[in-house]
């Protein structure tokens, strides 16, 4: 069977997107994967053939007819951490509306329309098409040309809530998310079966979309036993790998203030952060306070579960502003099911009412809470008592037994896929 997916990003480890798509299809046989994305970077091994449009290649077209627009990309993922250039820097960080109003601007040439997209469709004749539900209208443009091309089933999969309208007062933003909205609904409608991350987002999805959804998250072999640390360091290493906006990296400071109150009479915890984002002034003087708190900066994929394996705690946040809660109200890290496999204790910071919060709450696998008072208390009696590590490391792993293991999640979409090729 032939799956091909259409992503902004490309399909690698190294990125959500990837890393989620090529988790859930990991284990299924007699599959190949074929791709086809908008921004830069190079797909993973696992991928068969890759086709790439670019915004800068609807522009160089624009301005010179003879250009083609599109190419294969035969280069693969080598594992290496790969740096944004500065303006894509600046666009992440600042979100600005008129980044995301340009970038609607150039897919609505019809160039990247283009006789290689057509003809790489037409030599991959794929089976069924897999993609993410976003809010970016180029990709949901380019979403429903392949389905019209191809004629063939649309499986989408859903993990943020970026439908919702947001707090923001600025009319402009709000006409940008009423034509995001617009070209998600067309979306949805073209979908054969539509996939969701977490309980809070099947519920609205099925109100605001009026079509079933399933839950599919990441998963992992649960089958043997838990890998539990034999023993864990003193000073206790605890440890954050990934992304700090969102507002995250404010809730990594409380981590960081309440371990130096803990550390005022010796280093008994320190927090290390790992993270390819550039931060700025103020975040480097919130998160990095001395032995108690530090920033490692990035780190290649492919080191990231050595790092994570060797930790003693890993820590999973979410911003606790309102704006930030929003945003990630439906999402379920990828993350997560690696903490639980892993078999280690979590500790998180964030909002109720957001999904990956509300499961390890529900779950009873974290040591949990929402200001430093709260931290300060409950990590200072973890630290006078280091059996609980065992018991948060048992329950991280029950967790992932009970709602995350492989052979639930990988029969319900191998079963789907079945029902669609038929």
């Amino acid at each position: 069977m032939k799956i091909l997916f259409i992503s902004a990003s490309p399909i690698n480890n190294s990125v959500s997107v990837g890393n989620t798509f090529l988790n859930v299809f990991n284990g299924l046989k007699d599959i190949e994967f074929y791709s086809i994305y908008s921004k830069s970077g190079f797909p993973d091994t696992k991928i068969s053939k890759a086709f790439r449009i670019t915004e800068k290649n609807i522009v160089k077209k624009f301005i010179n007819w003879r250009l083609s627009v599109g190419e294969l990309v035969n280069d693969r993922y080598d594992g290496q951490f790969a740096s944004d250039s500065s303006a894509l820097k600046l666009a992440k960080s600042k979100r600005w509306s008129i980044f995301f109003f340009l970038r609607n601007l150039i897919w609505n040439l019809p160039f990247w329309k283009s006789k290689n997209l057509k003809k790489f469709l037409d030599e991959v004749q794929p089976d069924v098409i897999f993609t993410v539900l976003s809010n970016s209208a180029p990709l949901n443009k380019l979403i429903k040309f392949v389905v019209n091309y191809t004629k063939k089933p649309l499986i989408l999969y859903a993990w943020d809530d970026n439908y919702s309208f947001s707090n923001s007062k600025s009319p402009f933003k709000k006409l940008l998310q009423l034509n995001s909205r617009k070209h998600m609904r067309n979306t949805v409608k073209l979908a054969d079966k539509f996939y969701v991350i977490s309980k809070i987002q099947q519920q609205d999805y099925e109100k605001w979309f009026t079509k079933p959804c399933k839950i599919l998250t990441k998963s992992a072999d649960f089958s043997s036993e838990p890998p539990i640390k034999k023993e864990y360091g003193k000073p206790l290493q605890i440890v954050y790998t990934g992304n700090v906006l969102l507002n995250r990296w404010r809730s990594l400071e409380i981590i960081a203030s309440a371990l130096q109150k803990i550390n005022v009479n010796g280093v008994k915890a320190q927090l290390r952060i790992y993270t390819g984002n550039t931060l700025t002034e103020e975040m480097n003087l919130a998160l990095n306070k001395g032995e108690s708190s530090i920033v490692m900066g990035s780190v290649p994929a492919s080191e990231v579960y050595k790092i994570q394996q060797d930790a003693d705690m890993l820590v999973h946040v979410e911003g606790l502003d309102e704006k930030s809660a929003q945003l990630v109200r439906h999402s379920f890290s990828t993350k997560l099911v690696d903490y639980f496999k892993m078999a280690r204790p979590i500790l998180a910071v964030g909002p109720r009412g957001v999904a990956s919060i509300e499961h390890l709450i529900e779950n009873d696998c974290v040591i949990y809470a929402d200001n430093e008072c709260k931290l300060v208390k409950k990590l200072s009696n973890l630290i006078q008592n280091y059996y609980l590590l065992d018991e948060l490391s048992l329950k991280a792993y029950n967790c992932g037994k009970l709602n995350h293991d492989d052979s639930i999640m990988k029969n319900l979409l191998k079963n789907d896929l079945e029902v669609l090729k038929n």
